[in-house]
């Protein structure tokens, strides 16, 4: 049986998951050399804006 919640936390995981990977994906396109340590650092600072975007969402109110 599913948690009644669980389409809702579906739709958040997607939606950080979008964020996370359009951020990561302009981090490699500005940077000018692709190291794994560059990679670390984009994915992390993608991820907290991520979150940032998706609270700032949700702080909004519904859709």
């Amino acid at each position: 049986m599913a948690h009644p919640r669980a389409p809702g936390a579906l739709v958040t995981a997607a939606e950080l998951l979008g964020w996370w990977a359009v951020l990561t994906g302009l981090w490699v396109v500005l940077i000018s050399g692709v190291d794994t340590l560059e990679w670390v650092v984009g994915a992390l600072a993608a991820l907290l804006a991520a979150c940032a975007a998706c609270g700032a969402r949700r702080a909004s109110g519904p859709r």
